[in-house]
């Protein structure tokens, strides 16, 4: 689900263009399980189609409005449901607790 910030972005014509061209341009496939089928770790009926296009460098409130960020394709990626929430559960959390249950900055 999108941040409240990037809200009225996800639902712009800007990025719902780019969005679907992108899709075109890499032909529906996931791109990272094209990568794991080349290094033979993926076979071909394995390939998923992908659903989201994702952005490698997140959108934050002060990179919204750099095009290089948010509609460049160099930092688009198309990736099925299972890429997606594996990048997602992969990242480090920002807080962590201490053994007496006070929260430590990542």
């Amino acid at each position: 689900m999108a941040k409240e910030y990037a809200k009225g972005f996800y639902n712009s014509p800007a990025w719902k263009k780019t969005r679907k061209a992108y899709y075109v341009y890499k032909r529906g496939q996931c791109e990272r399980c094209m990568k794991e089928f080349a290094a033979g770790k993926r076979r071909l009926e394995d390939i998923n189609v992908g659903v989201i296009v994702h952005h490698k460098e997140y959108i934050t409130p002060e990179n919204l409005n750099d095009l290089s960020i948010a509609l460049s394709f160099d930092n688009l990626e198309l990736l099925c449901e299972e890429h997606h929430n594996k990048e997602h559960k992969s990242k480090t959390k920002r807080y962590s607790f201490d053994a007496n249950g006070r929260v430590i900055e990542a």
